[in-house]
């Protein structure tokens, strides 16, 4: 009896020593998209570890490597769904590519943003969104080299000088000025889930109003 009592033991402490686990790589994302990575990691069921090694030059931006010998189709389809809430388009592969290898149902979970450390490109046109009130949300939002330009409900345009600096999009206004993150996040919209980018404020002010709104831009094509 005391035999088969620790034949039990054993094979749930051999199970629990094989539990899959998802290894997360990741290479330039901004603070925002970290967050939401992780916050998405924690509700997937999983186990994960965060490895701090370079991302294959090879890879596409979002890769799942998968073992051959095991794979999890609703773990991966959960974990294809967080990458494409970061606003990437997953590929997945089964295969040894540059020494990573999973073996045991193990995954390779592969994020990077390849607009960092490249020329930054601001959208022209966007909209307010997200607005501390809401008569400010939906204006539109032109944005030229040095200046960008707010049409407000009165019809009257505002012009102001703005800058990209330290990763952050930073709009100035009198004596202080307002900052915001990027992230591209996809859209819920009536065709769909659609890519976007989204440049959210870091801090409310008081005056004017409509700088306490974020920026986006929605891409439906």
């Amino acid at each position: 009896m005391k035999n088969g009592i620790l034949i039990c033991v054993l094979a749930l402490l051999l199970a629990a020593c094989q539990q899959s686990t998802v290894y997360v790589f990741s290479e330039n994302l901004q603070d925002e998209q970290r967050n939401q990575l992780d916050a998405a990691l924690k509700a997937q069921s999983l186990p994960y570890e965060y490895v701090e090694l370079a991302i294959p030059s090879e890879f596409s931006e979002a890769t799942l490597l998968l073992s051959s010998d095991k794979i999890y189709p609703k773990e991966t389809e959960k974990l294809a769904t967080i990458m494409q809430g970061l606003g990437y388009e997953p590929q997945v592969n089964y295969s040894t590519r540059s020494n990573h290898f999973y073996g045991d149902g193990n995954i390779g979970f592969y994020l990077k943003n390849a607009v960092a450390g490249t020329t930054f490109v601001m959208p022209k046109k966007l909209r307010t969104t997200q607005c501390s009130e809401d008569k400010y949300n939906d204006l539109a939002v032109k944005f030229a080299n040095e200046h960008v330009e707010f049409t407000l409900p009165s019809g009257a345009i505002v012009r102001l000088s703005w800058e990209y600096l330290y990763g952050y999009v930073v709009i100035y206004y009198k004596n202080y000025s307002q900052t915001y993150s990027h992230s591209r996040p996809l859209i819920n919209t009536p065709f769909g889930a659609k890519p976007s980018d989204t440049y959210r404020f870091t801090a409310h002010v008081n005056n004017p109003n409509w700088l306490d709104c974020s920026l986006q831009i929605v891409y439906m094509d």
